[in-house]
């Protein structure tokens, strides 16, 4: 699956710190100005109903120098920078087509 760079804020983080810091461990790339877009509330069940797992998704807008060069790092198999059209026919859940189109569209 495709996804955005991310993952868990460790203690003492916040959610802006926890984004820049995951940017960078995923990509290599330092950003700065992290700007909330959207949080999403994302539950998963089981068949029978039963809540399997629940947790907060926060996407950031960052900044970044235009000549940083990405890197897969850390938990990234592999990177690339895609457009909407790219990305609807990749693996990805739907929360980050939703949000790709969101951000297009703004």
């Amino acid at each position: 699956m495709y996804a955005f760079p991310g993952g868990r804020a460790e203690a003492g983080e916040t959610p802006a710190q926890a984004a820049l810091r995951e940017f960078e461990e995923e990509t290599g790339i330092k950003a700065r100005n992290p700007r909330l877009f959207e949080t999403y509330d994302l539950r998963s069940h089981a068949a029978d109903g039963t809540l399997t797992s629940h947790f907060l998704l926060s996407v950031f807008l960052v900044d970044a120098d235009d000549d940083a060069v990405a890197v897969a790092a850390d938990d990234a198999a592999e990177i690339g920078w895609y457009s909407l059209e790219e990305i609807r026919t990749l693996p990805v859940p739907a929360s980050v087509l939703e949000c790709v189109e969101r951000i297009a569209a703004a």
